[in-house]
């Protein structure tokens, strides 16, 4: 069958290389010789009337999306367009927003089934029931329209052998993606626009209540030698020059996480590294942070989420406060970019709960903080603890306050936000400590000044 898969262009700036895709990808070209198109619009910059020209140009049987909450309006656009220039084709939507927001999306008539979570099997059964006119009703983990109606097959059991997963490279077109000049990352601060991204595990074990958990709760790791083959083959491939790992948990287990580290010093890869998702400070030990420096990390971000135990308490996270405070140290000791991400406005959180959070953040030696609004999404457990119908609100970023479920106002809320990042960034011997370990180039720079010149002109306003 003809496959295109497409990942909408919307306001996100970051085009990171859409891996979910790449990975569907391979799995239909190697499982079933589907002839298979990967068309990114975030990174070729379509516009709606381009997709569509795309489309006409193709003719493919089956359209896939694969999208987050963000790119909702955008995803319904692009499968309008397909069902009007082929009726037939069946549209598929998967990808964060599918999971989170489920039966709501067949709403839309445009749109036939939903793949939910990891969709490299469910692909594969997808298509051999269109082709054989089978019912859709015997493949797992997808919700289709019956008799007009969602109906849900049931969970589909996670991918065991991660190992066996690779993803279609050739049909990414990397080049591409440098030509970005460093909007490919969401990591603003770089060394070089030749980035790429790997997957070394799937599956988090930890019951975060504002986490989508695409991949389960089941933690699936790569063989470190698979994982460096395939950091090995970027490199000499592509000219990769700079690595981003974006496992949600990269370092529950330390001894894989060093055997890797190790793996890339023995290999002499010579990379730069970044871990921008954010791993637990908890889970780090003086060795691990000195393997980290040896293989060429140079930023690391801890995902902190609040400071206040009480809150901790409420997400189920239940860091350890004073480790994760050790471990920022032992960071920064060793000159490496510290990176911190916060969230405020979790439920009933209080205006004392946000500046134990503050001063966590502005005491600590991090050298870059990010203090995000909550995004109740639906499908994730902190929506399920609202009485609200999330599926009417537009989330479009994570800097913009969409729902509060604290105890502040809005306006009070957005005042503790504002005022955390001058307390944070306007301060002298931080400034100074940030130039020390920053990349050396003009994008760092720019960003700076942008960032900078924002956080004044809210100082301004307030």
């Amino acid at each position: 069958m003809k496959v295109l898969l497409l990942r909408p262009n919307s306001i996100i700036i970051a085009t990171p290389v859409p891996l979910g895709l790449a990975y569907v990808a391979e799995s239909l070209r190697a499982r079933r010789g589907d002839d298979v198109t990967i068309l990114d619009a975030r990174n070729l910059r379509l516009k709606p009337r381009e997709v569509a020209e795309r489309i006409a140009t193709i003719k493919p049987d089956v359209v896939g999306i694969s999208a987050i909450n963000f790119e909702a309006p955008e995803t319904h656009e692009l499968a309008r367009i397909a069902k009007e220039l082929k009726p037939e084709s069946w549209v598929i939507i998967g990808g964060p927003y599918a999971s989170a927001n489920r039966e709501a999306i067949l709403a839309d008539s445009c749109v036939d089934v939903l793949a939910l979570g990891e969709s490299e099997n469910t692909a594969v059964e997808i298509l051999d029931a269109l082709e054989k006119k089978a019912d859709l009703a015997g493949v797992p983990g997808i919700i289709f329209r019956r008799n007009g109606k969602p109906h849900f097959t049931g969970p589909r059991p996670p991918i065991q052998d991660v190992d066996s997963l690779h993803p279609a490279w050739d049909l990414l077109d990397p080049e591409s993606y440098f030509k970005r000049r460093g909007r490919n990352s969401e990591n603003i601060i770089k060394y070089s626009h030749r980035t790429l991204t790997v997957f070394t595990s799937r599956g988090c074990p930890f019951n975060c209540i504002f986490c989508h958990n695409v991949f389960g709760r089941k933690f699936r790791a790569r063989n470190p030698e698979n994982v460096l083959d395939e950091i090995t083959h970027l490199r000499d491939a592509y000219g990769m020059q700079e690595l981003e790992i974006v496992d949600d948990s990269f370092n529950l287990d330390l001894g894989r996480a060093k055997a890797i580290c190790r793996g890339i010093i023995e290999r002499k890869l010579n990379l730069k590294i970044t871990l921008p998702n954010g791993i637990r400070g908890d889970r780090v030990d003086e060795e691990l942070l000195d393997l980290f420096k040896d293989a060429g990390f140079y930023r690391i971000a801890y995902a902190v989420e609040s400071a206040s135990p009480r809150i901790q308490k409420i997400i189920r996270k239940q860091i350890d406060l004073d480790k994760v405070r050790w471990t920022i140290s032992e960071t920064a000791r060793r000159k490496m970019m510290a990176t911190g991400y916060f969230i405020m406005g979790f439920p009933t959180e209080t205006r004392l709960d946000m500046e134990m959070t503050a001063q966590f953040a502005i005491n600590s030696d991090l050298h870059v903080a990010s203090f995000f609004y909550l995004n109740p999404f639906p499908g994730t457990e902190v929506a399920r603890m609202t009485d609200l119908d999330l599926t009417d609100y537009t989330f479009r970023d994570y800097s913009t306050l969409t729902v509060n479920l604290s105890a502040e106002s809005d306006d009070e809320l957005r005042r503790i936000c504002k005022r955390t990042y001058r307390r944070f960034y306007l301060n002298p011997r931080r400034i100074a400590r940030v130039i020390q370990v920053v990349p050396k180039n003009p994008r760092t720079f720019i960003n700076a000044f942008l960032v900078f010149r924002l956080m004044l002109q809210d100082s301004v306003n307030q």
